[in-house]
């Protein structure tokens, strides 16, 4: 009964996400060079795999599912978006729904992967975190983080390519998390008719996140806040060991 009460929340939040993040891509023959880069800065930060995680390793034993839903903030008068997406925001922030599933290693590695949905377009992402220090009563812990995301059946091409350096301090029920990274953007799009428009955009960008989890055993409870191209909120909540 449980388990099936957690199956049934998680399925429940992730169909109120997808319904948030309804709409699709419908590129204008206006749409210019530099507004396409600055779409595609944006849906990078909305599919780019968002941390919600602290850097200590989770062991051999650890395992976590999570549903989220987030995305940048937006400016819907901006031309990027008049021009080439069709959609709504909430709040000023661009929603997309995502599930993360984690997988704790051997070596204090842990590895995950992403799936969700921006715009009626579909994602996919997987992501690999090695710790570097555990942390202590006093000292905090610290970890390498690489991750991978990519635009799957869009009538755009995009991939996300992200290295962070992740620090985290675990208490009883909160843990607080910070990361700084680098993200790494190409993107391409071909559309119209006599003439065919192509545009290719390749961006990298400094990223920051902050975030704090909440542990109720089983449960957890995750709000995270990211910086790319744009200011952007992420909110999750999941079970694991």
């Amino acid at each position: 009964m449980r388990r099936a009460s957690i199956a049934v929340f998680l399925t429940l939040m992730l169909a109120v996400a997808g319904r948030a993040g309804a709409g699709g891509f419908a590129f204008d023959p206006h749409l210019s060079a530099g507004d396409f880069d600055d779409l595609a800065g944006v849906v990078a930060d909305a599919v780019a795999f968002p941390l919600m995680s602290s850097a200590a390793s989770s062991g051999v034993t650890g395992f976590e599912v999570l549903a989220a839903a987030g995305g940048p903030r937006v400016d819907r008068n901006a031309s990027w978006w008049r021009y080439a997406v069709s959609g709504s925001t909430y709040g000023g922030i661009w929603p997309g729904a995502r599930l993360i599933v984690r997988k704790g290693l051997p070596w204090r590695l842990d590895v995950g992967g992403q799936i969700g949905q921006i715009a009626g377009a579909r994602f996919l992402g997987g992501d690999a975190r090695l710790a570097l220090l555990e942390g202590g009563a006093l000292s905090p812990a610290a970890a390498l983080r690489v991750s991978y995301t990519r635009l799957q059946n869009a009538p755009m091409a995009l991939e996300a390519k992200e290295a962070q350096i992740v620090l985290s301090k675990g208490f009883p029920v909160l843990t607080p998390y910070a990361a700084v990274g680098v993200r790494r953007v190409d993107a391409s799009v071909t559309f119209g008719q006599a003439p065919v428009i192509h545009y290719a955009s390749r961006q990298n960008t400094t990223t920051l996140a902050a975030g704090v989890r909440v542990h109720l055993v089983p449960f957890r409870f995750v709000g995270e806040v990211r910086k790319g191209a744009k200011m952007g909120g992420f909110v999750g909540v999941g079970v694991g060991l």
